[in-house]
C-alpha cells in the first residue's frame, strides 16, 4: 500500500519536475531560445537577451524580422518556412543587428510547437559571429592568393613533392610553356619533360626535402615546342589537401641572360679595342721614325729594292694601326677553326656581334 502511494505521488510530481527542468534548461542555456506567436515574441531566454542586447520587454515591441539585416530577411524567411515544413534540417546562417548596431552572425534553427494553446515557432539562436568572421577572412585570403597566383607574371605551380604531379598551375605557366591546363593537371613534370636536365630536378628536390625551401636556383626548362629557357626557380614545401607538396615560382630570365652575355661580350671586345687603340698609338711614333730613316736611305739610293719593299710594309702597318685606332663599330670574319676576328677592311657604322 505504501509503495502504491509513493508511485502516485511521483506521477503527480513528474509534470512539475519536467516543467522545472525545461525552465532551467531554457534559463541557463548558452544558446538563445525564443518563442514567436502571431509574429510577436512570446518568450526569450537570458542568452537571447544577451546576444541581441534587448530586454524581453523591449523585444515584445519589436517585430522579429526587424532584428534581421534587411538584405538577409527574404533568405531567412525562406529558410525558416522550409525548416518548419520539414524540407530542411540544417541550421541557417543570417546577420542581425543588436541594440548597439553591431552586426552579429547567427546560426538558427526553428520548429513548430503549441504554446499556450497557440501554434507557435520555437527558435534556437546561436551567436556564430567569431566563426563566420574567421571564414570571411579565410575567404578573402584565398581570393587574394588566387588573384596573386593567377595574375603573377612569374609562373607558379603547386605539385606533389615526390612525384612532381601538377595540382595547380597559373596562367603565366601555360603562356610560357605553351601547354593547356588540361594537358598539365594530373601529369608530372617528368612526363611532360619540363626539366631540361632531370638529374638537376632530382638534386634540387633532395635539397628541398632536407631544408624545406630553395631560392633562385638557375635551371633550364623545356617548353612544349622543345625550346629551352633559362629560369630562376624557387620552391617551398607545403601541405596541400593533406599531401606533401611544393609551391614553386619560376622566372623566365632567358632574354635577361642573353642580354647580359651580349653586354659582357661587348665589354670584352671594347676592352680589346681600347687596348689595340692604345698599342697603335704607341706604335705610330717608332713607325714614323722608321719611315724617315727609309726616306733618307732612298734619297741617296732611290732604286733600293729592299728599302722600297720595307717602306711599303711600314706604310701598310701604319694604315692598319690607323684603322684600328678609329674603329668604334665593327664586323667579324672567319679566321681558322671556327675562330672569328675583326674584319678591319669591312669596319662600318653597323656593329655586328659574334658574326651576326
Amino acid at each position: 500500500m505504501e509503495n502504491t502511494e509513493n508511485i502516485k505521488k511521483e506521477l503527480e510530481l513528474r509534470p512539475q519536475l519536467n516543467t522545472q527542468i525545461v525552465s532551467l534548461l531554457f534559463k541557463h542555456s548558452p544558446i538563445g531560445i525564443y518563442i514567436i506567436s502571431k509574429r510577436r515574441f512570446k518568450y526569450v531566454n537570458p542568452q537571447f537577451e544577451k546576444i541581441t542586447g534587448y530586454t524581453f520587454k523591449e523585444l515584445k515591441k519589436i517585430l522579429p524580422n526587424e532584428l534581421i539585416c534587411e538584405e538577409d530577411r527574404e533568405k531567412v524567411r525562406e529558410s525558416a518556412i522550409s525548416m518548419l515544413k520539414g524540407k530542411r534540417d540544417k541550421p541557417f546562417v543570417n546577420k542581425i543587428k543588436n541594440k548597439n548596431g553591431q552586426i552579429k552572425y547567427i546560426l538558427e534553427s526553428v520548429c513548430s510547437i503549441l504554446f499556450n494553446g497557440e501554434e507557435s515557432v520555437l527558435g534556437f539562436f546561436l551567436d556564430n559571429t567569431e566563426e563566420e568572421l574567421i571564414k570571411e577572412e579565410l575567404k578573402r585570403s584565398e581570393e587574394k592568393f588566387e588573384k596573386a597566383f593567377q595574375l603573377s607574371p612569374d609562373w607558379i605551380v603547386i605539385s606533389t613533392l615526390v612525384e612532381g604531379i601538377y595540382l595547380e598551375v597559373n596562367a603565366a605557366f601555360l603562356d610560357t610553356t605553351g601547354y593547356s591546363r588540361e594537358e598539365v593537371i594530373g601529369k608530372s613534370s617528368i612526363e611532360l619533360g619540363i626539366w631540361a636536365d632531370p638529374k638537376q630536378r632530382d638534386e634540387l628536390h633532395e635539397i628541398l626535402k632536407k631544408y624545406g625551401k630553395i631560392c633562385n636556383a638557375e635551371v633550364q626548362f623545356r617548353k612544349k615546342d622543345g625550346s629551352i629557357i633559362d629560369v630562376l626557380w624557387s620552391a617551398h614545401k607545403i601541405k596541400y589537401d593533406n599531401k606533401d607538396c611544393l609551391i614553386a615560382v619560376a622566372r623566365d630570365v632567358t632574354e635577361l641572360k642573353k642580354a647580359a652575355q651580349e653586354r659582357l661580350m661587348r665589354e670584352k671586345l671594347q676592352g680589346v679595342l681600347e687596348m689595340a687603340g692604345a698599342t697603335c698609338h704607341e706604335m705610330n711614333q717608332p713607325l714614323q721614325n722608321i719611315l724617315l730613316i727609309i726616306e733618307e736611305i732612298l734619297d741617296d739610293n732611290p732604286t733600293n729594292k729592299n728599302c722600297l719593299a720595307l717602306k711599303k710594309q711600314v706604310e701598310r702597318i701604319k694604315e692598319i694601326t690607323y684603322k684600328l685606332e678609329n674603329i668604334t663599330r665593327y664586323s667579324t670574319k672567319e679566321y681558322v677553326k671556327g675562330v672569328k676576328i675583326i674584319d678591319i677592311d669591312k669596319s662600318s657604322s653597323y656593329c655586328r656581334i659574334n658574326g651576326k
